[in-house]
């Protein structure tokens, strides 16, 4: 796995965004970073805080699609 798209945990669309993984599991990941679902149907915004490579590649699991 190289890359880890974000998909949206409520209407599980995808929110357009991805996270290239550079190797380091302890390095901080787009720490304040404020991610908008796109569909017009939902609101739904997550800023990602104390966020590590680890807890994304965790979250993503095999398939490469991380649900915030």
């Amino acid at each position: 796995m190289q890359e880890v798209e974000f998909y949206c945990k409520k209407c599980r669309k995808s929110m357009k965004m991805a996270y290239t993984l550079i190797g380091d599991k302890d390095a901080p990941a787009m720490n304040g970073i404020s991610i908008r679902c796109h569909t017009h149907k939902c609101t739904r915004v997550v800023t990602l805080k104390n966020f590590t490579e680890e807890k994304i590649v965790l979250r993503a699991g095999s398939t490469g699609r991380c649900y915030l």
